[in-house]
C-alpha cells in the first residue's frame, strides 16, 4: 500500500515538474508573440493593447521566477544566493499583482468603452493608459519591498535527515509574514474578484442591451442607414469586449482554487496539508493562467487573428523584398564591374547571377 503511494506522489511530482516546464516555455513565448501583435499592427494605436502587452510582460516575468527553484538541479545555484533569493520572492509577488490589477483595469475600461460609449474616446485612450500604468507599476514597486525583508535562503531537514537549502519564509518575522498573507489575500483575490464579476456582469448586460437597439433601429427603415453607419464600430467594440470578458472570466476560474487553499493554510495549516496532491494542482491552475492569453486571444479574438495573420504577411513581404533587393544589389555589382560580354555571359559569372532570380522570386 505505501508503495503505492509513493509511486502516485512520485508521478504526480513529476508530472508537475514537466508540466510546469512547458507552461514556463510555451507561456513565456505565448506572451512574447502577443507583445509583438499588439505593438507591431493597428491594435497599437488601442488603450487596451497597453493593457494586454504589459500583462504578459509581467506574466513572464512571473513564469521566469518559477523557473528558478530549477536551476540548482543543473548546476546553477544562484537562487539560493542571499539577496537574489528575496529579489526572485519579491520579484514574483509583485508580478502576481500586477498582472492581477491590470486585469481589473482593462475589465473597468471595456466597461466604460460598453456602458458609456459617448466617453469612451475621451476615457479610454493611450495617454490615460500610460498614466495608469505607471501608476500602478509604482505602487507595486513600493508596496512589496517587505517582501524583500521576510524571505532568505534557509537550511531545511528533510524526512531522511539530510538538509537542503530553500529560499522562503524568515521565520523570525513569521507575525508580518501572516497579516502580510492576509494583506495577499484581500487585495489580490477578494477586492479584484468583486470588481472583475461585478464589471462582467454590468458588460454583459449592456452588450446585450445595445444588441436589442441595434435590432429596433434595423427594422426601422427610417433608421437603417443610421444603424448600417454604426455597425461597423459596434461590431469592432463587442469583438475586444468579448476577448477581454474571456480573459477575465478564464482569470478568476484559475485563480480561485489556489487562493482558496491559500485561505484555509492560515486558518487551518494542519488539515489543508492532507491533501497536498490538491493544493499542488491548484498551484499548477494558478501557474497556467500567466501563460495562457495567447490562446485565450487566438481562440476568442478575431481582430488578434487578423492582427497575427497581417504581422505574419508583413514577416513573408518584408523577407521576399530583402531577396529582391539582394539580387538587384549583385546584378548591380556585375553591370559595374563590366562583367558583360557574350564570351563572360555564356561561360561565368552572369550564368550563376541568372541562377539566383528563381530563388529570389519564390
Amino acid at each position: 500500500m505505501s508503495t503505492h503511494i509513493n509511486d502516485e506522489i512520485s508521478f504526480t511530482d513529476r508530472f508537475i515538474k514537466y508540466y510546469l516546464l512547458a507552461v514556463v516555455c510555451l507561456g513565456s513565448l505565448g506572451n512574447c508573440l502577443s507583445v509583438l501583435v499588439f505593438f507591431g499592427t493597428k491594435l497599437r494605436k488601442q488603450s487596451s493593447s497597453y493593457y494586454l502587452s504589459s500583462l504578459a510582460i509581467s506574466d513572464t516575468l512571473f513564469l521566469l521566477t518559477q523557473l528558478m527553484p530549477e536551476l540548482p538541479k543543473v548546476g546553477i545555484e544562484i537562487y539560493y544566493m542571499y539577496g537574489f533569493c528575496q529579489f526572485f520572492i519579491y520579484l514574483a509577488q509583485m508580478c502576481s499583482f500586477i498582472s492581477v490589477w491590470l486585469v481589473v483595469v482593462f475589465t473597468s475600461e471595456r466597461f466604460i468603452a460598453v456602458r458609456y460609449p459617448l466617453h469612451r474616446s475621451v476615457i479610454c485612450t493611450v495617454y490615460r493608459a500610460k498614466i495608469v500604468l505607471c501608476i500602478l507599476f509604482t505602487f507595486a514597486l513600493v508596496t512589496h519591498i517587505p517582501y524583500l525583508v521576510i524571505s532568505a535562503p534557509n537550511n531545511v531537514t528533510l524526512k531522511n535527515n539530510s538538509t537542503t537549502t530553500e529560499c522562503s519564509l524568515n521565520f523570525s518575522y513569521y507575525e508580518l509574514y501572516t497579516w502580510l498573507n492576509y494583506a495577499d489575500v484581500l487585495i489580490n483575490m477578494m477586492i479584484p474578484f468583486f470588481l472583475i464579476v461585478v464589471f462582467n456582469s454590468m458588460i454583459c448586460q449592456s452588450v446585450c442591451r445595445l444588441a436589442r437597439i441595434r435590432r429596433t433601429m434595423t427594422l426601422h427603415p427610417s433608421r437603417r442607414r443610421q444603424s448600417i453607419s454604426q455597425n461597423s464600430q459596434h461590431t469592432s467594440q463587442i469583438k475586444v469586449t468579448e476577448m477581454l470578458l474571456v480573459v477575465s472570466s478564464v482569470f478568476l476560474c484559475l485563480n480561485l482554487p489556489s487562493y482558496v487553499f491559500r485561505v484555509w493554510m492560515v486558518w487551518d495549516n494542519v488539515t489543508s496539508t492532507q491533501y497536498k496532491t490538491t493544493q499542488d494542482i491548484a498551484n499548477q491552475m494558478y501557474n497556467t493562467h500567466f501563460g495562457i492569453n495567447f490562446v485565450l486571444y487566438c481562440v476568442s479574438g478575431q481582430n488578434f487573428r487578423r492582427a497575427l495573420a497581417e504581422l505574419w504577411n508583413k514577416r513573408r513581404h518584408y523577407k521576399k523584398r530583402l531577396r529582391e533587393t539582394q539580387v538587384t544589389t549583385v546584378l548591380s555589382e556585375f553591370s559595374k564591374s563590366g562583367v558583360g560580354s557574350k564570351q563572360t555571359t555564356v561561360n561565368g559569372t552572369w550564368k550563376e547571377v541568372h541562377e539566383l532570380l528563381p530563388i529570389a522570386h519564390s
